[in-house]
């Protein structure tokens, strides 16, 4: 097919017709390449097809029926042959490459990364790799990638903050997992601990790893540590990084609240801590947490006993005074609750998990690379400079929080937030 007859074709087919039309050609012009490899390396032995080269050892012999692995798929190919000249075989190195299973080896993994059993990766190489082959290739790359997680250099990161949360796999199996923001506003899959629950062992473990790979709090600036209600986890940050200034996750609290009230207050509950995550600075977030406090004593003095025990650390971004646009980011989890999603869809089909050896960990690396490859940066990320500025050591009064741009232009005249306690 020449070019012209190709764009032909593609103008006049459907989007389905386009799809399967390209995937064609991309396989003859793989198929292509392969032919003229082979041949190089033919020549490269035997000299060209009709000037052989008489002072080498090896001849052309013919060619026999063969097989390759192309984009997933088993093909019947010719193969050119080379013998030497006492009549043993040369094994081609080409041809070696091509038919081999590891050639589907990345798309094995990549498939079952993305949540596939053993047995659909069979499926999907049309049975080219065998369930037991997919269950090692997948074994070799997750260990590598669970090697890759925790060697990762992690010391020369500007982290301005760090969010621990826990994911529930099954019956007596947690996953503790800290993820970073850096001052641009990237997202770092940072490390797990495994344990039978958010227990003090199991945090405490997490965090002596990140410490010893060198998560330390910088010099002159504290970390914002961001958390759920777990108090294993606010006692290891006190431990690991005792001038940190520590967050609440607010959406965590929502849920427990709202499950102690009555049903049909649910909805007004949700425009109180609405506007609670909303407020911008200090005197608007402690007025916004009077009114929500107000409204759940009213309702319940248990929870509004609960909420009062965590004011401190729910107010934590607010009595910093930074823009409003920083509030989506830093008042919740929410970061490892998205990573924690597409770590479940990546587990969905794995109904009973091994924990004599190291699946359950190594799952849990490759789950959670796979899911930084998914990350954007915080919203708003271009406003961190004002968290940077309220964290430094050299803070020393609370005075007025700086304004919340609207606008590129509105933003050029902002300066960092005064300095507070």
């Amino acid at each position: 097919m020449t070019k012209d007859n190709l764009r032909e074709e593609l103008a006049q087919a459907s989007e389905e017709e386009s799809r399967k039309l390209f995937q064609e050609m991309m396989r003859k012009c793989v198929r292509m390449a392969l032919f003229d490899a082979m041949e190089e390396e033919v020549e490269s032995l035997c000299g060209k097809k009709h000037h052989p080269n008489k002072s080498t050892n090896y001849y052309r012999a013919g060619s026999e029926k063969g097989v390759a692995y192309i984009n997933g798929t088993k093909e019947a190919l010719n193969r050119p042959r080379v013998r030497e000249t006492n009549g043993s075989e040369v094994r081609l190195e080409m041809y070696q490459a091509a038919s081999t299973q590891k050639n589907l080896f990345d798309e094995v993994v990549i498939a079952m990364t993305e949540g596939l059993s053993s047995r659909s990766a069979t499926r999907l190489t049309k049975g080219a790799v065998s369930k037991s082959s997919a269950s090692r290739m997948w074994i070799e790359k997750s260990q590598e990638q669970l090697e890759m997680l925790r060697s990762r250099a992690i010391d020369q990161q500007y982290f301005v903050a760090l969010q621990v949360d826990g994911i529930v796999l099954g019956k007596e199996i947690m996953l503790v997992i800290a993820l970073g923001i850096d001052r641009e506003g990237n997202k770092h899959a940072l490390d797990f601990e495994q344990g039978s629950s958010e227990s003090a062992e199991t945090v405490g473990s997490l965090f002596t790893r990140l410490h010893k790979r060198g998560l330390r709090e910088p010099k002159g600036r504290r970390l914002l540590l961001q958390r759920d209600g777990s108090a294993a986890i606010a006692k290891a940050m006190r431990k690991y990084y005792p001038n940190g200034l520590q967050q609440e996750c607010i959406i965590h609290l929502q849920r427990n609240i709202k499950d102690k009230l009555r049903k049909k207050d649910a909805a007004e509950l949700d425009i109180y801590f609405k506007r609670f995550r909303e407020a911008q600075g200090k005197v608007a977030g402690e007025e916004a947490w009077d009114d929500l406090f107000t409204y759940v004593n009213d309702r319940n003095t248990v929870a509004a006993s609960a909420l009062a025990e965590r004011k401190d650390e729910l107010l934590t971004v607010h009595r910093l005074n930074l823009p409003a646009t920083l509030n989506r980011t830093f008042l919740s989890t929410n970061i490892v609750e998205n990573a924690i999603k597409n770590w479940r869809q990546h587990t969905g089909n794995v109904k009973l998990w091994n924990e004599k050896n190291d699946m359950v960990s190594r799952w849990a690396a490759t789950g959670l690379l796979w899911s930084e490859n998914t990350f954007y940066k915080i919203a708003h990320a271009d406003d961190l400079h004002y968290l940077e500025s309220a964290l430094s050591f050299c803070v020393t009064a609370t005075v007025a929080i700086a304004p919340c741009a609207s606008t590129p232009k509105d933003k050029e005249k902002l300066e960092p937030s005064p300095k507070i306690n």
